[in-house]
Order: C-alpha cells, then sequence, then structure tokens
C-alpha cells in the first residue's frame, strides 16, 4: 500500500509515502483519506519532525514530500496560539478524527489559497460528516486553554513597607486558566516575601491556578517599585517544503510591567466601616462595624500605639438626596470635611468611638446621643450614614507623632448607610357599628408616617435598599354562627391577628389601595388604587371587621390594625323592625246632646179662681220641669282618655320607626 501511495501523484496533504530526509512518517490514526479529482488525499497529521512532533500541511493543491528546506516560528497571533497549543497538545493521541480536525483548522487559518481549500473541504464535509463540528469543538477548547495575557494587581495591606501582588493568566474570554508558567520581578525598594519554597528576593516564580495566586512584598527603602510580569506562551512552527508543514515550534516567554506603585515611610492609618444592619426599624439601636488599617505611609503599625476614631451619624437623610454623597479632598481636615457636609445641609444625629491598637482589628460602635445615652432610629424613618475619621489633633501627644494629616471616610458612602424604616399609624372607625343583613358596610382609614414620597422610590442597587411597595391591603372579615344567629357573639373577634378561615371565619375580600399618608374610603362605591368601585355588603348575620396592612419595604416597617379593634366592627343581625299595626281609627266622639232649650217660662197662672160656690173648679195645668243646664262630665272624660290612649299609640311607633 505505501508503495502504491508513494508512486501516486497527488496534491494538498498527500497521503504519506516513504521517509525522506527531514521528515518521518507519522503513527498510525493521525489523519483520514478523501478522494477528489481521482486523486487519494489526506487531511490531519502526515509527517512528524525527527523529535516526535506532528507536523500538518497547509497548502491545498500542491504535492507533499517529507524534504524541507528551513523552518521559522510563526508570527505570535492567537489563531497561532491556538494551533499551537492543539498541535501540542494531542501530540500523543491516536485519533484520526481529532487530527484531520486540527488539519482543518490549520488550512481555515493559514492556507495561502482559501479558494482552493474550500473545494477540498467541500469534499471533506461530505466523506466525513460531523469533521466540520469537531474542528469547532476543539478550537473552543483552545480558546479556554490558551492564555492571551497576564494579569498583575497589587495593593498595601499593613502600611507602606509591605502589601501584596495578585497574579492570573487569563484566556481570550478573560477567564483565568490553570497551567501556565508565570514570573514575577520586582524593581525598586522591595522584595517578595519569602513563601512556598521561594526564597526572599526580588523574583517568584509559580504555576498559575483558576484562582489567583498571591504574593506577598515588603518595603525596602523608599521610592518607585515596578513589577515585571512574565507568562509562558506556545509558539508555532513552519516547515518551508514544496507543501509547506505547520506544527508546534517552542515554548517562549511574554514579558510586559504588571504594576507599579510608590512606598513611603510616613504612617497613615485608615477606616473601613460596613453597618451593622441595612435595614434598621424604628426604635432600634444604630451600630457600625468599624476595621483599623493602614496605607501608603508604612508597613506596619506603630507597635502598642492607640488611635482613637471617631465616627459622626447622620439620619432623616431623603430617598431622593442619595446623590450628595461627598468624598474627602486631599489634605482636608475632619472638621474642614464636616463644616463642608455641614454646607450640605446636615448635621449630626449621633457618635460613636472606636479605639485601635493595631491594624486589622474590628469594633461595633454604638450610636450615642449627646447626653451618652444610646440612640434609637427615629419613627419618621429616611437614610442614615457613617462619616468615620482618624482626627490628629485628638490623639496622644505620641501617637501625635505618627500622624502627618487626617483620614475621614466619605459621606454617604454604600457600605457606611443603612435605611431606617419608619413607623407608620392608622386610625380608622367603621361608619356602621351595628347594621342589618344586606347593608352596605364602609369604613374611614387615616393612615400617617409614611415618606412623603413612597410609593415612587424605585430603589437603588448601589446602597442595597429596595424599592417601595406602592401598595397596602385592606381586608373584611366575617365570624359568627352560620346556623345560629343567637351565637353570634361566641365568635367575637378577638387577639390582633387575622383569624384563619374556617366555618365561623371567612375573608370577605381583600383590596389594595395606595400606601401613602392620608384618609381612605373603602366601601359604599369608592374606588380601590385599580379605580374599581368597592361594595361591602353585609350577606349574613354575625361580625364584620376591616383590617388595614402593609406588608413592608426597605424604608417603611410592616403595620397593620388589630383584628379586634372594636372601631372596626360591625354587628350585623337580621331582625328587620317590625311594621306597627295600623291604628284603630278613633272612634268620634259623641256629640253631645244639645240641651234642651228652655221652654220660655209660662205665665205664672193665676191662682185657680175659686169657683162659685156650688160650682166645681178647673183642675192647674201641671207644672213644666226646669231645664238641665252645663255639661255631661262623664262623657267629656271618656273623649279625653280615648284621645290620650291613640296619641301615646302613635307616639310609640314613631319612636321605633327612628330607631
Amino acid at each position: 500500500m505505501a508503495a502504491l501511495l508513494a508512486a501516486t501523484a497527488m496534491v494538498l496533504c498527500a497521503a504519506p509515502t516513504a521517509f525522506a530526509a527531514g521528515l518521518q512518517l507519522p503513527p498510525d490514526n493521525t489523519y483520514l483519506n478523501y478522494a477528489i479529482d481521482g486523486d487519494t488525499l489526506s487531511i490531519g497529521a502526515i509527517r512528524k519532525t525527527g523529535d516526535g512532533r506532528l507536523v500538518y500541511c497547509m497548502e491545498a493543491g500542491k504535492k507533499s514530500t517529507s524534504d524541507y528546506g528551513s523552518s521559522s516560528i510563526v508570527d505570535d497571533s492567537q489563531a497561532a496560539r491556538n494551533i499551537a497549543w492543539l498541535t501540542d497538545h494531542y501530540r500523543e493521541h491516536r485519533d484520526a478524527r481529532t487530527h484531520a480536525a486540527i488539519g482543518i483548522l490549520v488550512h481555515d487559518h493559514f492556507d495561502t489559497n482559501p479558494a482552493q481549500w474550500q473545494r477540498h473541504y467541500a469534499q471533506i464535509r461530505q466523506e466525513h460528516p460531523g469533521l466540520d463540528a469537531r474542528a469547532a469543538e476543539l478550537w473552543a477548547e483552545a480558546e479556554a486553554r490558551v492564555p492571551t495575557g497576564i494579569s498583575v494587581t497589587s495593593d498595601v495591606v499593613d502600611g507602606i513597607r509591605s502589601g501584596w501582588v495578585d497574579v492570573r493568566v487569563v484566556n481570550a474570554r478573560g477567564e483565568a486558566i490553570a497551567g501556565i508558567g508565570y514570573s514575577l520581578r520586582i524593581e525598586g525598594p522591595a522584595q517578595f516575601d519569602a513563601s512556598d519554597g521561594h526564597a526572599a528576593g526580588a523574583v517568584v516564580t509559580g504555576t498559575t491556578d483558576i484562582r489567583t495566586i498571591r504574593h506577598t512584598w515588603s518595603a525596602t527603602g523608599k521610592g518607585e517599585v515596578k513589577v515585571h510580569s512574565s507568562y509562558e506562551n506556545l509558539r508555532l512552527e513552519r516547515f518551508d517544503s514544496n507543501q509547506d508543514y505547520i506544527g508546534f515550534g517552542r515554548q517562549d516567554s511574554v514579558s510586559n510591567v504588571g504594576v507599579a506603585f510608590r512606598v513611603r515611610k510616613d504612617f497613615t492609618p485608615t477606616l473601613a466601616t460596613v453597618t451593622s444592619s441595612k435595614i434598621v426599624d424604628a426604635g432600634q439601636p444604630v451600630a457600625d462595624e468599624v476595621t483599623s488599617g493602614t496605607t501608603g505611609d508604612d508597613s506596619h503599625w506603630p507597635e502598642g500605639m492607640e488611635f482613637v476614631a471617631d465616627g459622626y451619624y447622620f439620619d432623616d437623610i431623603a430617598s431622593d438626596r442619595l446623590v450628595d454623597r461627598m468624598e474627602p479632598q486631599a489634605g482636608e481636615s475632619v472638621e474642614d470635611f464636616l463644616a463642608r457636609v455641614e454646607r450640605r445641609g446636615y448635621t449630626p444625629a449621633a457618635w460613636g468611638k472606636a479605639t485601635f491598637t493595631g491594624s486589622g482589628q474590628q469594633v461595633t460602635a454604638h450610636a450615642k446621643t449627646k447626653k451618652g445615652e444610646p440612640y434609637r432610629a427615629p419613627a419618621r424613618g429616611g437614610i442614615g450614614t457613617w462619616v468615620w475619621a482618624f482626627d490628629a489633633s485628638k490623639q496622644s501627644d505620641k501617637a501625635k507623632g505618627y500622624l502627618l494629616a487626617d483620614t475621614v471616610t466619605p459621606f454617604l458612602d454604600a457600605a457606611e448607610s443603612n435605611s431606617n424604616r419608619a413607623k407608620v399609624e392608622v386610625e380608622s372607625n367603621a361608619t356602621e357599628h351595628s347594621a342589618q343583613v344586606g347593608s352596605h358596610l364602609s369604613d374611614t382609614i387615616t393612615v400617617s408616617g409614611f415618606p412623603d414620597d413612597h410609593g415612587s422610590f424605585a430603589g437603588d442597587e448601589t446602597y442595597g435598599i429596595g424599592a417601595d411597595q406602592p401598595l397596602a391591603q385592606v381586608s373584611v372579615w366575617w365570624s359568627g354562627d352560620p346556623n345560629d344567629p343567637s351565637n353570634d357573639d361566641a365568635f367575637k373577634p378577638e387577639g390582633a391577628q387575622e383569624p384563619k378561615e374556617d366555618a365561623n371565619h371567612r375573608l370577605v375580600g381583600t383590596w389594595d389601595y395606595p400606601a401613602v399618608n392620608g384618609r381612605i374610603r373603602v366601601g359604599a362605591g369608592s374606588p380601590d388604587a385599580h379605580g374599581e368601585p368597592v361594595e361591602i355588603i353585609a350577606e349574613t348575620h354575625g361580625w364584620y371587621v376591616f383590617v388595614w396592612k402593609f406588608a413592608g419595604d426597605d424604608r417603611v416597617m410592616p403595620a397593620a390594625s388589630r383584628y379586634d379593634d372594636k372601631w372596626e366592627h360591625t354587628r350585623v343581625t337580621e331582625d328587620e323592625p317590625c311594621e306597627p299595626e295600623e291604628p284603630c281609627e278613633p272612634e268620634e266622639p259623641c256629640e253631645p246632646e244639645e240641651p234642651c232649650e228652655p221652654e220660655e217660662p209660662s205665665e205664672p197662672e193665676e191662682p185657680c179662681e175659686p169657683g162659685e160656690p156650688g160650682e166645681p173648679r178647673e183642675p192647674c195645668e201641671p207644672e213644666e220641669p226646669l231645664p238641665v243646664t252645663g255639661v255631661n262630665v262623664a262623657a267629656a272624660f271618656g273623649i279625653g282618655v280615648s284621645a290620650l290612649a291613640v296619641g301615646s299609640f302613635m307616639l310609640a311607633v314613631i319612636r321605633r320607626r327612628s330607631l
């Protein structure tokens, strides 16, 4: 088979033929064959160097031979680094598809005749489906594993005489990669500390990890310090022949100046603070975690030297004034800085102290009033913030010699600021405290204590304060005995918390209302926060309770009215007022009999004339009775009694209706 291949004239990457001077036949399974224009060709590693490095053809349409005239290192580029890494990393692999895929990448990035290569590539994809996908996988792997740069950062941690340098080697994605050799060389009045088997000196070497590697240093004098860095990089080699080849060349070093900084002898302490709680409720104490440090001037805190830091706490800062953050200016004293803050409209509400005898110590400082009493967060709420300072003028005479200037932290620094949550007050009164089934129920609720801009604050991610919750809720609960109105009082609302729903407790409904100060009308058709009219009808006998509640947010404490608040209760009964019987029409009082008209008094009769003697006398006319005078008293009394009874009855009916 080898003799047949050797006798056949082939283009692109000809199948390996017998050994010739310079390059050798590759091991098995390092290439794939394909046919084009009647020729059998190969794609992959078709030669190897005398020291075992695999090489790949890079020119489509040219005959391959085993000899070459010269070789050279390919100019550095991301593509050259990737392919150098792949050819080195997969040197010992014996997978023909992997090496064929590497061959595709070589032609993609270095073939001098792209049009000719694309014609061959089309045939390769046809005969070896999925090979292009394998090539893409390998390229992604190289991008993740090949270094493109070294990142070196430095900072001081214990004064100007010591600090650290962090080193990481990154890929094209900016991700730290492991296994890359690196070297750091410090120039200037400092040296690396002895650690991890390294002696103290100006040079330190190592191998990267996916985590940042830290090397500490100590100053040896005064002046500028530079840290030079280098890392190992793979280079690609080109072999010039009738058919040029590419393969791994060598490992090289890429150097640059990583960081530069100055060291001095003057001591300057630092303060790092973090508020103990980002959210503080009204009435709670306020504290700050204060940590001492050193920077810029010396490597060590003076042995046993005590320094006192003063804290100034400002409260009642509106959320729309977080933009008022202020940095102390270079060389500005704490007195001048606080005066500048005051001109902006802020004065301290509380004070704190923290004493340190070394770097890295942490003290929990509690805010106190001028009288020395514990400070409590105000019910009105607002943003609070600390300013801390080492005031040189307030230190001991001995300590003053180490401080050339005051150290002051910024005003409204995010780490030193917290939100004091406001306390909301709610008062309400149900419109009806007693009603009948079918009645419309309503409530008037008065809320105070919200910040004036509540509902409009969208939060501040930098300060760690969340957005306002714009809505509160009003719920109406029913309690009672659904089967026995006379037993409703056994379920009269008790306790501050809302009950759980069961046979004797039911949530009638919950509606949203703006979480702002002011008076809220609930029910009777008044709209809720969404503009929908709210009607609440007592559908059954029992107790009805209005409960206003707010879940709370980062600026306002949770709040709710009590379930057992009697001002919020309405007792509903099913008794309808009785319709009174129509009163009997009083009998017309009898008309008093007209007194008899007195008859005209008759003329007094003449006395009977005595008859003539012997004649009978005329009898006398009987006398008419005298007429009756005055009124019938019994009848009048009866009429009066009857009228009084009717009047009393009507008065009772009218009174009952008015109730």
